[in-house]
């Protein structure tokens, strides 16, 4: 016991710090740490905990800018779902559904090994420590993409896969998960909110720093195939598809993107209705985002969710 309190004291701040972070009675702990002092220092216990209030929901006040292309700035905490996916020295987005799993695309990670994914939740400014919160890096223990996942020439098919995490996941105000729509579910005419560190604009190598975030319809598939015709581009898009954007374009999802959430609100609890899979370009005229439609394979994402 007394080499225990001597430890305890040598390393007295770091253990306070860690008591803070994990809401335990630090308080106690002090009075226990120095038992003969009148008074003992006190600790004043600003921030809150964290209190939970289901997927979906965002504790950040702040709103995402209406103008990733044609984008702006998301706001700290604005998408605490949202992941940042690193394979080997490629990157994707991705979105966190439940304490141990994020759903991203299947195209991200088909050729992946688990030991060489790394997930990070709760960042926003992409190596920053300017944050009020900090973000945490995860391991990958397994991947399960679609059965149905097929690469192709166009838009890959049923591009969607689940990463289970190595450890659990801390609910915190800009780490929470989103929820999954209703099979079946017809988002058509809505407006849906894309996210991602992808680039500013086609073709271009440079990257955001700072997550950015735009508005896009989403689109009948017929439309959408019609559209892309006008350009001399045949694509099917399947129903396990789903298309959003703009016919004069201006406004999109683009190159490292992929796998990020397309998003919806709905009586203030956003729902994960797609996940950033292919285009032909960024936001040129008549040729609309590609995303895979979640409502479609929900239920085996649900399903992939209790495998592991």
């Amino acid at each position: 016991m007394r080499y225990f309190k001597l430890c305890v004291k040598l390393n007295h701040h770091f253990l306070i710090i860690l008591l803070l972070l994990y809401g335990i009675d630090s308080q106690g702990f002090l009075n226990w740490l120095f038992p003969n002092l009148k008074d003992p220092p006190k600790i004043e216990e600003k921030a809150p905990k964290f209190k939970y209030k289901g997927c979906g929901v965002a504790t950040s006040k702040q709103t995402a800018q209406r103008r990733i292309v044609g984008g702006d700035d998301a706001g700290f905490g604005t998408f605490p779902w949202q992941a940042y996916i690193r394979i080997g020295s490629s990157r994707c987005g991705g979105s966190l559904i439940s304490r141990r799993h994020v759903v991203t695309a299947g195209h991200c990670v088909a050729r992946a090994q688990p030991r060489h994914v790394r997930v990070t939740l709760g960042d926003y400014v992409i190596n920053s420590a300017a944050e009020p919160l900090p973000a945490y890096t995860f391991g990958v223990r397994t991947i399960k993409v679609h059965p149905l996942f097929k690469f192709t020439p166009q838009a890959d098919r049923f591009d969607v896969a689940v990463l289970t995490l190595d450890r659990n996941v801390h609910y915190m105000p800009h780490i929470a998960p989103i929820c999954l729509p209703e099979r079946g579910s017809d988002f058509l005419g809505q407006y849906g909110w894309a996210a991602g560190w992808g680039a500013l604009s086609p073709g271009s190598r440079l990257r955001p720093r700072t997550l950015q975030a735009v508005d896009v319809p989403v689109l009948d598939n017929r439309v959408c195939e019609r559209w892309h015709r006008a350009n001399g581009i045949n694509v099917v898009i399947y129903p396990e598809m789903l298309c959003a954007g703009y016919r004069g374009g201006g406004k999109d999802s683009c190159q490292g993107d992929s796998g990020g959430p397309l998003m919806l609100e709905r009586a203030g609890r956003w729902y994960l209705i797609g996940v950033v899979s292919a285009g032909y370009s960024c936001a040129s005229r008549g040729q609309p985002g590609i995303y895979h439609r979640v409502a479609h394979t929900v239920d085996w994402i649900s399903h992939a969710t209790t495998l592991a």
